[in-house]
């Protein structure tokens, strides 16, 4: 009795796992049989049989039972994919796997491919002048000998018609074109014309009415074409983003007219409307030099319509509190050429320099693109200051100028090479009532480049001299300190120079700074840094009076929108036990 009813109690889930077996082999196979076919190619080298595989992608999701409908729709894909490279007599087998009722095998001999024989590419009309047309002809990589390539005829169009049109051809037509495929004879004709017509140059700029005379007089300061020379799209970009960047417009409207086109020459329509509220901006920030810090910006950028403008700022961290205004007054483009009126306060307790300067200076800039950017200024400073041991004042007229330039290459925030000149020359005189003699000289510079695409270098340089009695006769402004973020890391903000008997800093008269730095983006965005800073603030050269800092240490490197974000651990092997310091600040490396 219990082995009967052990029994039972075997064969009872049998009957009940049966059926479902049946059903999941069932639906299993089902949708096994339901895949779409597959396509296995022989026969083809590499291009080929990439070629036919992309063109059988587009095809619809083909069941093996739907083989023999859509039997067809495959052989025309596969000939219009060997057409397109060359090949018009292929030989096309179907051979269906039995092991994999949903592969389908393809065997393919592609023939003899068509042979260029003839390349006739003409131009009328204007074009047949223009270099960049000859250029575009003779760089195309059709070649009569070749094989006929359907990508590379398209593309040779498309070029065409694209120059025509970024080169003011508007009316430009390709009157032919056209290949004639002889497959018997395995060869091809290619004929292209294009007739241009006439070369479109611009013609008035024509302002909207609200926009005044003398609006009109300062934006046309920054017209950056001439009446008769060829119209070029990308000038009016240009021009557009000039106008924006003067802060100027709250809307601004550059457009071709080319309905209106007089003799092919195209008026221009500009519109703006200039802005005439307050803008109020305010910032945050940290860096290890200053500590944190906060901003306020107000401005004005349109005082009246000859485009003056007024900006001030003020900037408040633990060891720099300051207030300034500038007044800009264009004399020329606004952009490139103006005088500016500044003043400002500003108190520094920095190291062993406690200061409170005003000053103020009318100074003439003109900035070149691609060159020299130049300011020639006179400067009033007065400052009360104590520095180390030393309680006084000076008062003092300084003339002086001032160079600079800066080329990026790639994103200005993240250049991928470039490099960065500073030069400023200053000096004052007894003669004209200042408290002091002296000339001051400093330059800076810096490159970048990158090798192998992920491998960085950055290199710096920096020199100062004054030539004055004492050190002790010119304010802390005017003399030099060095080591922090930007100059020798390892050391504090402006920690490195001369001392005077109580060991506190006095200021040096001349500055001496090198720096080399290597980066490795590890993966995008972030860079791993080594870096190596040497430098002095000294009064002398001589061996036993001058010492020279070195800081060096590895950093990580953030790369944001705003530019880099820079954390580096430096180590000042120059100081018994090598302390090391974090320096972290943020902002483009050029």
């Amino acid at each position: 009795m219990a082995h009967h009813e052990s029994t039972a109690l075997i064969h009872k889930p049998k009957r009940r796992i049966g059926p479902w077996l049946l059903v999941i082999l069932f639906f299993s196979a089902s949708a096994w049989a339901a895949k779409p076919l597959t396509y296995k190619i022989n026969g083809l080298d590499k291009e080929l049989k990439q070629n036919a595989s992309l063109y059988l992608d587009n095809l619809p999701a083909i069941k093996p039972r739907q083989l023999d409908e859509y039997r067809l729709e495959i052989r025309e894909a596969l000939q219009k994919s060997l057409r397109a490279l060359g090949y018009y007599q292929p030989t096309i087998e179907f051979h269906r796997s039995r092991k994999t009722t949903n592969q389908l095998t393809i065997n393919i001999n592609p023939g003899q491919p068509v042979i260029i024989q003839s390349l006739q590419v003409s131009l009328e009309g204007d074009a047949r002048k223009d270099r960049a047309f000859k250029r575009l002809i003779r760089q195309n990589r059709l070649k009569v000998g070749d094989v006929l390539n359907d990508g590379e005829y398209e593309s040779l169009k498309t070029g065409l018609n694209d120059l025509a049109l970024t080169r003011s051809y508007f009316d430009a037509d390709l009157s032919e074109h056209q290949i004639k495929v002889y497959p018997n004879k395995h060869t091809a004709d290619i004929s292209l014309t294009m007739n241009s017509g006439r070369r479109y140059r611009f013609g008035p700029v024509i302002y909207d009415a609200p926009v005044s005379e003398a609006t009109r007089e300062l934006l046309n300061t920054m017209i950056n074409f001439e009446r008769g020379q060829p119209y070029r799209s990308e000038k009016l970009s240009q021009l557009n983003m000039d106008f924006s960047a003067t802060g100027y417009f709250k809307s601004i409207e550059v457009r071709p007219l080319k309905d209106k086109a007089v003799d092919a020459e195209v008026p221009i329509f500009v519109s703006v409307i200039p802005k005439t509220a307050w803008e109020l901006e305010t910032g945050i920030g940290f860096s290890t030099d200053e500590g944190p810090r906060v901003s306020l910006s107000i401005d004005n950028p349109w005082m009246d319509e000859k485009g003056h403008s007024f900006t001030s700022d003020i900037k408040v961290s633990q060891k720099v509190q300051e207030l300034s205004g500038r007044y800009k007054i264009p004399y020329g483009n606004p952009l490139l050429e103006y005088y500016s009126l500044d003043g400002g306060y500003q108190r520094t307790t920095i190291q062993d320099t406690d200061s409170q300067l005003v000053s103020a200076s009318i100074n003439k800039w003109k900035k070149r693109l691609g060159n020299w950017d130049q300011d020639f200024f006179i400067r009033v400073d007065y400052e009360n200051y104590t520095q180390g041991l030393q309680n006084s004042s000076n008062l003092l007229l300084i003339p002086g100028m001032s160079f600079d330039r800066r080329k990026v290459v790639g994103n200005p925030m993240d250049p991928r090479s470039g490099h960065l000149y500073n030069i400023k020359i200053e000096t004052s005189a007894k003669a004209w009532q200042s408290d002091a003699d002296f000339i001051k000289v400093w330059g800076r510079a810096k490159w970048l480049t990158t090798f192998f695409k992920h491998h960085r270098f950055i290199s710096r340089i920096e020199q100062g001299a004054i030539w004055v009695d004492e050190i002790k006769n010119i304010p802390p402004s005017i003399r030099f300190f060095t080591g922090g973020d930007q100059t020798v890391r390892g050391y504090s903000y402006d920690s490195i120079s001369p001392r005077d008997s109580s060991g506190q800093l006095i200021g040096g008269q001349y500055l001496s700074v090198a720096s080399i730095e290597y980066d490795y983006e590890i993966i995008d965005n972030w860079r791993i840094a080594f870096f190596v800073d040497s430098g002095t603030s000294t009064n002398s050269y001589k061996q036993d009076q001058v010492e020279w800092k070195t800081g060096i240490g590895p950093g990580i490197r953030w790369v944001t929108p705003l530019g880099p974000l820079k954390l580096d651990f430096a180590f000042a092997i120059s100081e018994p036990g090598s302390p090391w310091r974090i320096h972290f600040s943020m902002g483009p490396d050029l």
